[in-house]
């Protein structure tokens, strides 16, 4: 079995391979000493790649952010995003949560102006889309495949850097032997889901006792990827203006006093 832990942060480090076997045995598929046969591991690691999939497109499965920095190209619209793409990351993003045009880069003093990231509807209703500027203000990402396409706008006229925050994504399995690394609590979940995966492939069914570890690995990674919601109140808790004094109306009676 490979599985190694790190002497200095005691990451984990597992493969596919490995996955899959632990998987098959809480599934009641494989019993001690077993291995899975070559045909059944090809099989579990297309169902462990399409798991590592769905979990990389929602939110509360992403365990972190990262904040990388792409120079934009002059009079060039739109900036692809992904495998050798125009801004070349790994995986093109499933998001980009905020994003910042760099003025006075290449000094001791560089500063981020916001860049506010927009939805369809705004590029829809955008009437000059090739409006061009040395200053972005805006922004439009669609996540095309494979490629996504990052509009930025007005379209940059100059060579400038932007920062991007997007999601960090789990990493896939490409094969059966290359090893994946895990932060805390992913390693129960995704063994735990491939099982329950895997069950019906193998005419079985997941035990109360399967699904409750699965679901009890599940709270412990949403707890900490999901962020506590932001409450305001109005005005800071005082009353608008026109709307001081004594409430006039009676739930009761459903009639104003």
């Amino acid at each position: 079995m490979t599985v190694a832990f790190t002497n200095t942060n005691q990451a984990v480090s597992v493969t596919p391979y490995d996955l899959i076997k632990a998987a098959m045995k809480d599934a009641g598929i494989l019993g001690v000493g077993e291995e899975p046969s070559a045909p059944e591991a090809a099989d579990c690691l297309e169902k462990l790649q399409r798991l590592v999939d769905m979990l990389n497109a929602i939110r509360e499965m992403i365990f972190n952010v990262s904040f990388q920095v792409f120079n934009l190209q002059a009079n060039h619209s739109p900036h692809t995003i992904g495998p050798n793409g125009d801004f070349n990351v790994p995986l093109r993003p499933v998001r980009i949560q905020s994003a910042a045009f760099i003025l006075n880069s290449g000094t001791n003093n560089p500063v981020d102006t916001p860049i506010k990231v927009r939805g369809d509807r705004w590029w829809a209703d955008n009437p000059l889309k090739s409006m061009t500027s040395s200053i972005v203000t805006d922004l439009y990402y669609s996540p095309d495949q494979p490629l996504g396409n990052a509009y930025f706008w007005p379209t940059c006229n100059i060579v400038n850097p932007v920062r991007l925050q997007m999601w960090l994504n789990l990493v896939q399995a490409i094969d059966l032997q290359t090893p994946i690394g895990f932060v805390q609590g992913y390693w129960e979940l995704i063994v735990s889901s491939l099982a329950i995966t895997l069950c019906p492939m193998f005419g079985k069914e997941a035990t109360p006792t399967l699904v409750g570890i699965n679901q009890r690995a599940q709270r412990a990674v949403l707890g900490n990827n999901d962020s506590p919601p932001i409450i305001t109140t109005d005005g800071s808790g005082m009353p608008s203006e026109g709307h001081g004094g004594r409430p006039d109306f009676n739930f009761l009676t459903g009639l104003r006093d």
